[in-house]
């Protein structure tokens, strides 16, 4: 058993009306949202606009919802803000941005035409001096562009000349997925420059944005099923983007490892930030059921690392306001001393939760350990987030490290030739060698390093870095989230590099864990290398209870400690 201390012990559970439902996530009333659009703060507001669609099914056209908020947390609802009304946009009102020209918020969007070409289209608000910006009014000239036959036009920006650029995704088959890019003085009239970036790891990009962080440029895109996002910089004169490391595409350069996509950037000049804002789609078969499908992220901030390499995100400070004080607890200095599957935690439950936990343990250790949430209180339905680790993750003997592949190496008789075709690729951060399979098809270099699962057959390696580090893996498991066949079970996952532990010494990793009724958070809120959004349906309307697991523990003298554990029950979003 393990002894937990906890401190305060005043519980605040907030119950929504649809066990699922989401209440402190942005949402419509009903029905199926999509992407998030041109968010932009003006006139005192933050205004967040998504792809909705009225009605239960996909297939009828797409509107702009609004929403707007003093805080970027608290939300009203408005009025729908676009809608398929033109030859253009008859089919469909689709992605787009805001940009602020000369103080005027101008949104560009995808129209879909009467004949379902893809076009681009404007919009201005119909009152400058209505804070909520409610009504918005066509552009007379629209389709401002209608070549290439591309969409989700981004945010624009500017060079020292006043001249305007805009990027949209697109795709060719001799340039594979692009950010097109095109330039205009007054921000009607464009002309088509060329792709400002492009590679071969998808055929087409969805929702590019690019912008600042610091002095760096930051290019952002939807492929693959993935939102990537790297570190680079445009040369001034041919107008081209080129990557400082890694390229989109690559596993290594996802914004977030689980269910996120369509993102958007956006800079909130309140605080100096610059933020991005995701969609969650749904992750089994019953949204339609439901009556609702689809929801964005938490606003989550991004800065770049001391290396100037990474790009990394944590929640924006004002989420911190959603906290009932009145239901904090903490525990403190648990040990975590004996291997057991399934450890309730006194006086913990709640569906619509934060959890802060602060955990200590040795790296060079085989572990497996965590805590589980939306958990029934026999642990027959529930959802752990774990961290586990290996002793040695270059030499990885009887273990699979599946998906992510970018190339498989020929002619390969031995594991050791495998690690060497890694170890020469600047692009291959882990490899795996199978056995079972033929020559020519048994060597696989990964753009990421994708979570361990067990395999006689195979062997595989992580391509070390620095000296004394060595990667964890954060995982969500959702083998017991949920009974329904229909709804993904697979598990989600984040890899962090850790510095190795002396001998009687431990590590620390602080996790920052929001629960929503079927949408899980996780961030690593100090240094933002963790970020993993993940959707769970459980059916038990007990299934509440937080609970803790250790399946793998220290075998000599050390132990794996929660140093600080903090809930909190957390508020609607919504006034």
């Amino acid at each position: 058993m393990f002894l937990f201390m906890y401190i305060i012990v005043i519980l605040g559970i907030i119950f929504a009306d649809d066990p699922l439902r989401p209440q402190y996530h942005l949402m419509p009333p009903q029905n199926w949202l999509n992407d998030p659009n041109g968010p932009v703060y003006y006139n005192g507001y933050f205004h967040m606009f998504y792809q909705y669609y009225p009605n239960t099914t996909p297939a009828d056209q797409k509107q702009w919802g609004h929403c707007y908020s003093k805080d970027m947390v608290h939300w009203i609802h408005l009025p729908v803000a676009l809608v398929p009304d033109q030859p253009y946009d008859i089919n469909g009102v689709w992605t787009g941005s805001i940009t602020l020209v000369n103080g005027i918020p101008i949104i560009t969007y995808t129209g879909i035409t009467n004949t379902n070409k893809q076009v681009q289209c404007q919009a201005r608000p119909a009152n400058l001096s209505d804070p909520t910006l409610t009504n918005w009014t066509k552009s007379l000239l629209n389709p401002v562009i209608t070549n290439p036959d591309g969409r989700d036009p981004s945010t624009a920006f500017q060079d020292d000349q006043n001249n305007h650029y805009l990027i949209y995704g697109y795709g060719t088959a001799d340039l594979g997925g692009q950010a097109v890019l095109f330039t205009s003085k007054d921000f009607l009239n464009w002309t088509y420059l060329h792709p400002i970036h492009s590679n071969h790891y998808d055929t087409f990009w969805e929702c590019p944005d690019i912008f600042n962080v610091s002095q760096y440029v930051v290019l952002k895109a939807s492929l693959s099923g993935h939102d990537f996002w790297t570190i680079g910089y445009v040369d001034p004169n041919k107008l081209i983007f080129t990557p400082l490391n890694h390229d989109l595409g690559e596993y290594i350069q996802l914004i977030d490892n689980g269910k996120f996509y369509a993102s958007k950037t956006f800079y909130d000049s309140v605080n100096d930030q610059q933020i991005v804002v995701g969609w969650i789609a749904e992750d089994d078969n019953q949204g339609e059921q439901r009556g609702w499908q689809g929801l964005l992220t938490l606003p989550r901030t991004i800065f770049v690392s001391d290396d100037s390499l990474e790009l990394r995100t944590r929640p924006i400070e004002a989420l911190k306001s959603l906290r009932d004080p009145n239901s904090h607890q903490q525990y403190q200095d648990v040990r975590l001393g004996i291997e057991t599957s399934f450890e309730l935690i006194p006086n913990l439950n709640g569906s619509q939760i934060e959890v802060l936990i602060n955990w200590q343990f040795p790296t060079k250790q085989n572990l497996d350990f965590g805590f589980t949430v939306l958990s029934t209180s026999d642990g027959t339905q529930r959802t752990s987030i774990g961290i586990s680790t290996l002793t040695n993750t270059s030499l990885m003997l009887n273990w699979d490290l599946p998906g992510w592949d970018y190339f498989s190496v020929p002619h390969i008789n031995f594991w050791l030739d495998c690690q060497t075709a890694c170890n020469l690729d600047n692009r291959c951060q882990a490899w795996t060698y199978d056995a079972s399979r033929k020559l020519n098809d048994n060597c696989f270099l990964k753009s990421g390093i994708p979570l361990k699962t067990g395999n006689w057959l195979c062997i595989s390696g992580v391509k070390q870095q620095e000296k004394d580090q060595q990667p964890v893996w954060i995982y969500i498991d959702r083998v017991l989230s949920q009974r329904n066949p229909d709804a993904a079970h697979s598990p989600y996952h984040d890899v962090i590099w850790m510095e190795s532990s002396a001998e009687n010494t431990l590590s620390s990793l602080e996790l920052d864990i929001f629960v929503d009724h079927s949408v899980i958070e996780i961030f690593e809120p100090r240094n933002g290398r963790v970020a993993i959004t993940g959707r769970v349906y459980p059916e038990e309307e007990t299934a509440k209870y937080l609970s803790v697991y250790a399946r793998s523990i220290p075998t000599n003298n050390e132990s794996i400690v929660i140093k600080t554990l903090d809930f909190w029950a957390l508020d609607s979003i919504w006034k």
